[in-house]
């Protein structure tokens, strides 16, 4: 009898030994699995973490370089600008008095007859006889060339020619008044360094406006306009002055040319600027660019996170608590075995 229920518990205990075999086998499998995925997960960030690197280098060469691209590009576009400006201004100068812009400046003479002289001498049968010229007064020959040299600094250096059109416009087409010119001459908006610095003495600009380039004048007329209408001008002014300055170059025309020509411009004389332009399309691409790098980056990331917990999520089956149930059976009939064996050998 004894022998029947040693070997009964040897059968029943060999399928349970060969189970925990096969499960700690199955766990040890498991295991090894898992620290395979780990580590191929682990290569596959570094792989990714290193490409991330790589590509974010290479981004980041790519946008210095069109950076870089893009600011040579919009100081060559901000040049072309300002060359076109300046085109536009000394065009509608040149309409508005007449008289072509020169280098042969007429010096500020201060001898009438000298003055008379250089007028004879001069091919002017276009824009007066000589004995228009003999009709003016000494004094008045002598009040046109401040004037002339005054409105040379206002806009560029006139000649000869441009010195008897300022001669008619003040005495024989009288749409300028001397009067009301030798007493605003005090002021002179050349000696500003930017448009902006005007706006505080708005009103002594905007009575010189008045005087030396009334919207009337025979020369050069320039539009009437409200205080804050002039203020408009002068902000929007203010920029391109910066700019041609910042280029190495002097500013030029002078200012009252590109008061007159912006004073054509209704939204800019009632503060409604253009949107500039090239400046904010670039910066604007290029921010829209880093911020797209930067989205993808950020969607990437919890994309890895998500793949390590998954990977993470098998590591836990070790088959502990099958061992332990196998075991605790193991040692209840081992326990029941030696139980009946001890209580056999006291009946005997």
């Amino acid at each position: 009898m004894k022998k029947i229920l040693l070997t009964c518990a040897l059968l029943f205990l060999f399928p349970l030994s060969a189970n925990a075999e096969t499960e700690a086998l199955n766990t040890s499998e498991d295991s090894t699995v898992a620290t395979e995925q780990t580590t191929d997960t682990s290569s596959e960030n570094q792989s990714d973490t290193t490409a991330t690197e790589e590509s974010s280098t290479t981004a980041t060469t790519e946008d210095t370089t069109a950076t870089t691209t893009s600011s040579s590009e919009l100081e060559n576009v901000e040049v072309k600008d300002i060359e076109k400006a300046k085109e536009k201004t000394i065009k509608k100068a040149e309409k508005e008095m007449g008289v072509k812009k020169t280098d042969e400046e007429v010096t500020n003479e201060n001898d009438p007859d000298q003055i008379r002289k250089i007028l004879k001498e001069n091919d002017l049968s276009s824009i007066m006889s000589e004995k228009e010229i003999d009709s003016y007064t000494d004094q008045q020959l002598i009040n046109a060339m401040k004037l002339t040299d005054r409105m040379g600094r206002d806009i560029w250096g006139l000649d000869i020619g441009g010195y008897a059109r300022i001669l008619q416009a003040l005495y024989k087409d009288k749409t300028l008044s001397w009067d009301k010119i030798e007493n605003i001459l005090n002021f002179n908006p050349n000696n500003y360094s930017n448009a902006i610095e005007m706006i505080d003495d708005v009103d002594s600009l905007q009575a010189y406006l008045n005087a030396l380039y009334p919207s009337d004048s025979s020369f050069m007329a320039v539009r009437n306009m409200s205080r804050e209408e002039l203020i408009n001008v002068l902000k929007y002014i203010s920029p391109i002055q910066e700019k041609i300055i910042g280029t190495g170059n002097s500013f030029f025309p002078g200012i009252i040319a590109w008061i007159s020509r912006y004073a054509e411009d209704d939204d800019i004389r009632n503060g409604v600027t253009p949107s500039t332009t090239t400046n904010d399309s670039v910066s604007g691409s290029t921010s829209e660019e880093v911020a797209s790098s930067t989205s993808a980056a950020e969607n990437k990331a919890p994309a890895q996170d998500d793949k390590n917990d998954k990977v993470l999520g098998f590591l836990p089956k070790t088959g502990e608590e099958r061992r332990t149930w196998l075991t605790v059976a193991g040692v209840i009939i081992l326990a029941l075995i030696a139980f009946i064996m001890i209580r056999r050998n006291r009946k005997r």
